[in-house]
């Protein structure tokens, strides 16, 4: 479960574990980032040690340069919420996200692309000298090999590493292969972090969501000068009923589209462009709303089905 260092613990420091024994194969890594790769995109299946080899590696580069960490795992993200890409400076107590509206990419790759390249840009824009990626297990299929390819593509130059099973990663990097501006490095999976079962992750994201859902109360808020993002189309809300989008997560965002807050549908007046939805105070500075696709209870746990309409 997530802990907290200070009294808001939404952006929370990741911590990795004292005991921790690198794998010898980390300091090829290492050592070719030092040599000048600036953008490093780490890349595997579930489980395979990507967040720890991400924290690790820019753990290590902080001790000579401004280093961030750009967390595109929607689904067990370590900087900002589930259901969105984060970024902060490794030595930072808070920073930025993107909102997305789902824990998989497979559903919004575009706006998880977008994210991850928004966000790597803002970190160099703030001093980032070298800026590290972590991304989500999805890696198998067409869709994974696209929304992969596009982040590698957009973010180059850049150095990519390839955690797990060659034969089943390179698909991923096969397309750079003649890119004397992309390198790709395959590493096996690392033995040092530990499976997680389907249950664990689910914990994980609902202390999460609870966290960021924490002080929420009812409100009002008035879309006509707003900009707003994914917007159901009012014959399918009336169609399906309250029953089927009560609870639907919204991203509250600030003029830039950058996150400000999480909260959860309650009413939707189409004729007065109005929201009533459950969320912290700081909803109501809101520039920007943006519809999600999960569905969730107050205390982040997941409501069944996620809404097809939006």
């Amino acid at each position: 479960m997530p802990t907290a260092e200070s009294p808001d613990n939404k952006w929370r420091r990741a911590q990795l574990p004292e005991d921790l024994e690198i794998p010898a194969q980390w300091e090829g890594p290492l050592h070719e980032v030092r040599g000048g790769w600036q953008r490093v995109i780490i890349l595997g299946a579930t489980d395979t040690g990507k967040s720890t080899l991400c924290w690790w590696l820019a753990r290590e580069l902080s001790e000579d340069s401004r280093t961030a960490v750009v967390d595109a795992d929607v689904g067990q993200s370590r900087i900002g919420p589930p259901a969105a890409v984060g970024w902060r400076f490794t030595d930072a107590d808070s920073g930025e996200f993107c909102f997305v509206g789902e824990v998989t990419p497979a559903p919004h790759p575009a706006d998880c692309v977008a994210g991850t390249i928004r966000l790597v840009q803002r970190a160099e824009a703030a001093g980032a000298d070298s800026v590290v990626v972590d991304t989500s297990g999805y890696v198998d299929g067409p869709g994974a090999i696209s929304l992969k390819k596009a982040k590698i593509e957009l973010l180059a130059p850049v150095l990519v590493i390839a955690l797990g099973e060659t034969a089943r990663l390179a698909p991923l990097t096969r397309p750079f292969a003649t890119d004397e501006g992309i390198k790709a490095l395959h590493l096996p999976a690392a033995e040092c972090c530990g499976e997680k079962s389907r249950d664990q992750r689910g914990r994980w994201r609902e202390a999460l969501f609870a966290e960021w859902l924490r002080g929420s109360e009812m409100q009002q808020i008035d879309w006509a000068d707003k900009a707003v993002i994914n917007l159901p189309d009012e014959r399918n809300m009336r169609e399906h009923g309250p029953e089927e989008w009560r609870g639907l997560l919204l991203g509250l965002l600030d003029g830039q589209r950058l996150g400000l807050a999480l909260g959860l549908l309650r009413g939707i007046d189409y004729r007065n462009e109005r929201l009533t939805i459950l969320a912290p105070p700081e909803a109501q500075a809101a520039q920007a709303i943006q519809f999600g696709r999960l569905r969730l209870e107050p205390d982040g746990t997941a409501m069944p089905g996620r809404v097809s309409f939006v």
